[in-house]
């Protein structure tokens, strides 16, 4: 019997060298490119179907199959199920032998006035003075025996006697549904954080002075001297937190009030206040705020990875010690004249080390051109600062960060510090010029302004995600119209038992990013 020798297989050499980890690490990828490829193929055939120009009947069509009250109570109950059923732990401070309606009916009818963009308490009133109204909004609570919704004046005798405090709780308790949803886990940046912007804003001011507390400005001639003007205000300090690159949620609120009271009127007016040797109020100021905020978040949220994004106010050693302390990364707007020694050793390595600087072409097809500088000293901190040059902006965006930079993280990081405008575009912008209303004066009691304000900020996280959730481009909506068109809805139509049924059953919902068309 003859012995037939053994071949090796060129082949089976090459592949006896992969490890098994290997093998399932390129199935792994293999299933990644293969989903990748069917998001592609989905997303293309959108964008072929939004290409075709629809008629304005197809559109009527359209519109008419959208149950825009139902679609809103069904993100309620999507993205925050407890929501309608906490608000009965809010603690009430009224007596309840001369109270008619629950603490969760003047709550509830406050935020959805404001996401159908009543201008004051009496529109409000007035608005929902509505059979339909009614029945829907005891749908959305619940509730069978409802005949009457609560005046403005109720509503504001209400939140004299609220806790700013419970609604800041209840604000945390909506951010904490919403990051622990695997659908927002792409919202982190750069090494896994949740970015959040830092900022303040005026809720309120006049000529007229409000309260002990309020922030004053005395404006004086410059001819004489003489005090001309005094403006009375109140700021809040805000923290948003950034989703989906283009939401932005209130995740924390700070009021900047002074704790003693300010001087009168009269003294205010002299010319003697004016005087150095004087003894002046220190107001309080967005500085001093902040290092209130910090502590209340950490509080709020102690293991939550965070990238705070400022913009150039902040940068100062107080701030550098604050996210140190509490073990969170920052990117800081940065200019100059802020801290002249950064901006110094910056330009410095800079014009030494030339490879650190990279170029790039934007997707509308921008010039982009970076320069990054590693390792400044300032005060025993190691600051990074990366400077931008966009073709399309006047100015160059300059950014301090305590993230690693590299060819690489420079880009990312100067995206993301260009997200700070969002806080006030998304968010100021919107909640003073386009709905909300945000600096009038719903009640001159200085809490129930807190309250107003608490509640305009749950009002505009919802309205958020139930814009996205439509495809407003489709529908021919602007962000004014969608808005317009479910008030008018809420009022003369109402909710059946299947719409109800329908809205608090589990469903996925897919965000569009862009909104109005």
């Amino acid at each position: 019997m003859a012995i037939i020798p053994f071949v090796p297989n060129e082949n089976d050499q090459v592949q006896s060298t992969y490890k098994r980890a290997d093998w399932r690490r390129a199935k792994r990828q293999a299933k990644k490119d293969a989903k990748h490829k069917q998001t592609d193929t989905y997303n293309n055939k959108c964008d072929q179907n939004h290409k075709q120009r629809l008629t304005r009947k197809q559109i009527r069509d359209l519109r008419k199959n959208k149950n825009l009250v139902r679609d809103l109570l069904s993100i309620i109950n999507n993205y925050f199920p407890n929501l309608i059923s906490s608000l009965k732990e809010i603690k009430d401070g009224r007596c309840k032998e001369y109270t008619t309606y629950d603490i969760d009916m003047v709550v509830l009818v406050r935020i959805l006035s404001a996401i159908f963009s009543f201008n004051s308490q009496r529109a409000m009133t007035d608005g929902l003075n509505n059979d339909n109204a009614i029945k829907n909004i005891a749908a959305f609570l619940g509730k069978n025996d409802l005949d009457e919704l609560p005046h403005g004046d109720t509503m504001n005798d209400c939140f004299k006697k609220m806790d700013p405090d419970d609604l800041e709780r209840f604000i945390h308790e909506m951010i904490n549904r919403l990051i622990r949803r695997n659908t927002f886990n792409d919202s982190r940046v750069i090494c896994g954080e949740w970015q959040i912007l830092v900022d303040a804003t005026e809720f309120y001011r006049s000529s007229s002075r409000h309260c002990d507390h309020c922030l004053f400005s005395r404006h004086k001639s410059r001819v004489n001297g003489e005090v001309v003007h005094i403006d009375y205000y109140h700021h809040v300090l805000e923290a948003k937190l950034v989703i989906n690159g283009s939401m932005v949620f209130s995740i924390q609120s700070e009021f900047i009030a002074n704790e003693q009271p300010i001087p009168d009127e009269e003294e205010l007016w002299s010319r003697e206040y004016s005087e150095p040797g004087k003894d002046k109020v220190k107001q309080d100021c967005e500085t001093k705020a902040f290092y209130r905020l910090a502590e209340k978040l950490k509080a709020a949220f102690p293991q939550l990875p965070i990238c705070i994004t400022t913009d150039a106010l902040y940068p100062c050693k107080g701030m550098f010690e604050v996210c140190r302390r509490l073990g969170w990364h920052f990117i800081m707007r940065f200019k100059d004249g802020v801290i002249p020694a950064l901006a110094k050793q910056f330009r410095t390595q800079v014009k030494k080390r030339p490879e650190q600087s990279v170029h790039d072409v934007g997707g509308d097809g921008a010039g982009l051109d970076y320069r990054f500088a590693s390792d400044l000293e300032y005060e025993g901190f190691n600051i990074n600062a990366v400077d931008l040059k966009d073709s399309r902006v006047k100015h160059p965006f300059w950014f301090i960060t305590d993230y690693p930079m590299s060819k690489h993280s420079c880009k990312s990081i100067a995206e993301h510090g260009r997200r700070r405008w969002s806080i006030e575009n998304q968010g100021f912008k919107r909640q003073k010029k386009h709905g909300y209303h945000l600096t009038h004066m719903f009640c001159k009691d200085y809490t129930a302004m807190k309250i107003h304000y608490l509640l305009i900020q749950v009002a505009h996280t919802i309205s958020q995600l139930w814009e996205h959730s439509i495809d407003m481009k489709t529908l021919k909506y602007t962000i004014k119209g969608l808005h317009d068109e479910v008030s008018r809805l809420f009022r003369s139509q109402f909710l059946t038992p299947e719409d109800i049924v329908f809205a608090h059953m589990p469903k996925r919902v897919r965000l569009f990013h862009s909104k109005a068309a």
